[in-house]
């Protein structure tokens, strides 16, 4: 696995048509959350820019904000502002998998909870605000479906309680996200290492949720062994408010998406191996034994009569450590100067 001890093994678990874990394809999550500022068509739009920049999936916040929010705290008049009405939200779930993308997400209530698995998403997300909310983790286990757990506000003595309590509660598919819940998340608190960390402690996929400026933590990730990234995108970065600031434009979720796909192929397989095209360059440049002027038939090799030297048709002689042992032995055929020596060459 990319980057990551297998000590213990990782399994797979489902999310939707598609499958998280190891040796498989990173799942990269369009996060389109509120960004959307309640206006469906611009929600269209951005699942839209989505699809075309190669995301796998779009993630939706679906909140009742009287149910969350004290009256009069910034985030209830965010979120009431920001609203899909349910007709909104089953649209752009179908307009999504028209688009061949995995649709689901983050509820922060009950109600919510019981509006989204009416429309059967491929998994649930717990964000890091509700990692302690445990009788919400308990709701969604109880639906058998995968859930994505955010830790940017816990340690792990939290996370651990929030795996034990799903597991508990009937979930078979658990991922998380390591996380930082800062916004703009600065390089200093991204601790990618802790993905390690995190595949080493629970044996689970491990995703990485980035809240920092540009794509260069999230494409890093890959190299740290994740197997599911989840990046903001919206329309126009400049845009205050929501979360715009630390997004992705569609031009730049494409290119982070290329980005991925190259970093996977770049850290390839884990074993030792040389590529078929390498081997080809080798014989050409990898030293073997060959005379250093013409050796007659019969004739006591000495050391002065050889050498380790790179040959015009490539390496076909015997290798370098044999130049210790070949004085002494007894030429079986005239050996030219600069022409490989071979085993067959020698008694």
């Amino acid at each position: 696995m990319r980057g990551i001890n297998e000590s213990k093994v990782i399994k797979t678990i489902p999310f939707g048509k598609k499958v998280i874990g190891p040796g498989f394809p990173v799942v990269v999550i369009a996060e389109i959350g509120i960004n959307h500022e309640g206006d469906a068509e611009i929600c269209m739009q951005l699942i839209q820019a989505a699809a075309s920049a190669g995301a796998d999936a779009v993630k939706l916040q679906t909140v009742n904000p009287d149910e969350c929010y004290a009256p009069g705290t910034d985030s209830y008049e965010l979120f009431h502002k920001a609203q899909l009405t349910q007709f909104e939200t089953i649209k752009a779930f179908k307009y999504a998998r028209e688009l061949g993308l995995e649709c689901f997400s983050t509820c922060g209530d009950e109600l919510s909870i019981d509006f989204i698995e009416s429309l059967s998403p491929p998994a649930w997300k717990i964000s890091s605000g509700l990692l302690t909310h445990l009788p919400l983790i308990r709701r969604v286990a109880s639906t058998g479906r995968t859930i994505l757990l955010s830790t940017g506000m816990t340690g792990m003595t939290e996370v651990r309680c929030a795996v034990d309590t799903a597991r508990n509660a009937g979930a078979k598919s658990i991922g998380i996200f390591q996380c930082t819940s800062l916004y703009p998340a600065i390089p200093e608190v991204l601790h990618l290492r802790v993905i390690d960390t995190l595949a080493q402690e629970f044996a689970i996929p491990i995703g990485f949720s980035d809240h920092s400026i540009g794509s260069m933590a999230a494409t890093l990730s890959v190299a740290c062994g994740v197997h599911m990234i989840e990046k903001h995108i919206s329309l126009d970065t400049s845009r205050k408010g929501f979360d715009h600031h630390i997004s992705l434009d569609p031009y730049g979720f494409k290119s982070f998406v290329e980005a991925v796909r190259i970093s996977e192929i770049m850290l390839g397989d884990p074993g030792k191996v040389v590529p078929h095209l390498v081997k080809e360059n080798s014989n050409k440049f990898l030293r073997c034994i060959a005379a250093r002027h013409e050796i007659p038939l019969g004739k006591l090799i000495v050391r002065s009569d050889i050498a380790v030297l790179r040959l015009s048709e490539g390496c076909i002689g015997l290798p370098p450590d044999a130049i210790n042992w070949i004085p002494g032995r007894y030429a079986l055929r005239n050996i030219e100067a600069f022409q490989p020596i071979k085993e067959e060459d020698i008694s």
